[in-house]
């Protein structure tokens, strides 16, 4: 995938691609329900992951879509996740992160599986400092 340079990330999701995009207005949001974005790790990995990764989805993909685009509901962006999903999304959302923690429009570089867990907890811990 290719990223636009506005900063948004692409990920396709039932053969079709969105972009994601982790503006001022997502992180926002993020401090509202859960104190803060520095807790990003924690939220998509602890009890409540399922609902939150479907709930910060549909917010990343509202933000990235286009102004001509209906916004989508958590119901249907629920739809698009999977099992065979899971792990890819949530990795695009920390890529997402990334890319709006930086302020670059270009995505990070895909490190191998193995490091991903680690990187993804440098990424959500980038707010603390």
């Amino acid at each position: 995938m290719s990223a636009i340079k506005d900063g948004r990330l692409p990920i396709e999701l039932n053969g079709k691609e969105f972009h994601l995009l982790f503006s001022l207005n997502v992180l926002d949001e993020m401090q509202d329900r859960f104190g803060g974005f520095d807790t990003l790790a924690e939220v998509l990995s602890g009890k409540e992951s399922i609902k939150n990764l479907r709930w910060l989805l549909t917010l990343l993909l509202n933000e990235g879509a286009g102004d001509d685009e209906e916004p989508l509901t958590e119901k249907q962006v629920g739809h698009m996740i999977h099992t065979g999903n899971f792990d890819e999304v949530r990795t695009a959302i920390f890529r997402a992160f990334a890319m709006g923690n930086s302020g670059t429009a270009e995505p990070p570089a895909v490190k191998d599986e193995e490091d991903e867990d680690g990187e993804e907890e440098k990424n959500a811990a980038a707010g603390k400092a």
